[in-house]
C-alpha cells in the first residue's frame, strides 16, 4: 500500500478544531458540494419527466429494455405454442404458407388445431424487378376460409423506391378484389441474393426502407386492411425505430425459448420446421399475440 492520505486542515496549526469552527472555516465547500448535490437531483428528475414514452418500455435503472410479455405464461406443449394467464389461452396458433407447400388439405389443417394461416399472395422478383402472383395463391386463400381457418396475407417486397411500394400494395389489393381479411396484409422485404447479381435491395439506407415499409402500409390501411411488417432481427434493424414503431409486428426468431425483442408484438414465427396434418413439407408456426396483453 502507499503512504496514508492526509486530509487537509484549514484550522490553525496545532489548535483542535470545534464542530462550529469546521463549519466556519468550511462553509464555502459545504455549499458548494450541495449546490451539486441539488443541481444533480434536479437533472435526474428533469431527465425522467421528459423521457419518451413509447411501445418499448425502458424502465430500469441500468436502461435495458424489459419486454411486456411474462415468457413464464408460454406453454411449449407438443410444440404447438400458446400464451396461457391464468389458465386462460390468450393467443392463437397458425402457420404461413406458399407454393413452397405445394397442395394443402386445409380441411386437415384446420381438423388439427390451426386457428389461422398467413398465405403469400404475391412477390417482386429479385432481379428484373416483376410482380408475380402466387401460384397457390387462390386455392390456398379460398380453401382456407373454407375450412373456416382465419387469414392474412403477405407479400415478398423487392421495392426500391416508394413508388415500388405502392405498386406492390396496389397489386395486393387488386388480387384480393374484396375479399374480406381476418388477419393482417404483411409487408416483407428481406435482403435476397441470387446468383451473382447484388441484392436489389441492400444497399438502401434504413430511412429509405422505412419510406418503402410506411408506403405499403398505408396504402392497404387506406384500402382497409389491417397491415403488418415481417422480419428477423436483421431486418428489422433495417428500419428506423422511431418512425415505424406504431407498425404491426411480426417477428421471426426460431429456436429459441421466447421473443428476445423487447416490444409489444402482433405474431411471432416460433418455427421453420413445423408439422401439420395436410401438408407434406415442414412449416412455418406461428404465435398470434396480438390478445396476450389485454
Amino acid at each position: 500500500m502507499g503512504r496514508e492520505a492526509r486530509a487537509p486542515r484549514h484550522g490553525r496549526p496545532g489548535e483542535p478544531q470545534t464542530t462550529a469552527g469546521f463549519l466556519k472555516n468550511n462553509s464555502a465547500y459545504i455549499l458548494s458540494a450541495v449546490g451539486v448535490v441539488v443541481i444533480v437531483v434536479l437533472m435526474i428528475v428533469f431527465i425522467r419527466a421528459c423521457a419518451p414514452q413509447g411501445k418499448v418500455e425502458e424502465q430500469q435503472d441500468d436502461g435495458v429494455h424489459v419486454t411486456p410479455y411474462n415468457w413464464d405464461n408460454l406453454d411449449r406443449t407438443g410444440g404447438r405454442y400458446s400464451y396461457v394467464v391464468d389458465g386462460k389461452v390468450k393467443s392463437k396458433v397458425g402457420i404461413d404458407v406458399s407454393e413452397s407447400q405445394q397442395w394443402i388439405d386445409w380441411n386437415a389443417v384446420a381438423g388439427d388445431g390451426i386457428d389461422f394461416a398467413m398465405i403469400r399472395l404475391g412477390y417482386r422478383g429479385a432481379t428484373e424487378g416483376e410482380l408475380y402472383l402466387d401460384e397457390y395463391f387462390t386455392y390456398n386463400l379460398e380453401s382456407a376460409k373454407e375450412a373456416k381457418v382465419d387469414c392474412g396475407v403477405y407479400f415478398f417486397s423487392q421495392a426500391r423506391t416508394v413508388d415500388e411500394a405502392i405498386e406492390e400494395a396496389d397489386y395486393v389489393i387488386k388480387q384480393l378484389n374484396g375479399v374480406k381479411l381476418e388477419y393482417p396484409i404483411a409487408f416483407d422485404s428481406e435482403v435476397l441474393v441470387v446468383g451473382e447479381r447484388p441484392p436489389r435491395t441492400a444497399d438502401l439506407s434504413d430511412d429509405e426502407m422505412t419510406d418503402i415499409a410506411e408506403a405499403f402500409c398505408k396504402r392497404v390501411e387506406q384500402a382497409g386492411y389491417q397491415s403488418m411488417g415481417y422480419g428477423n432481427r436483421y431486418d428489422v434493424s433495417r428500419y428506423d425505430y422511431e418512425r415505424v414503431n406504431e407498425i404491426n409486428l411480426w417477428w421471426a426468431e426460431y429456436d429459441e425459448p421466447y421473443p428476445s425483442v423487447q416490444v409489444d408484438l402482433f405474431m411471432w414465427q416460433y418455427a421453420n420446421d413445423g408439422e401439420v396434418a395436410g401438408i407434406d413439407t415442414a412449416v412455418d408456426m406461428n404465435l398470434d399475440l396480438s390478445r396476450a396483453l389485454d
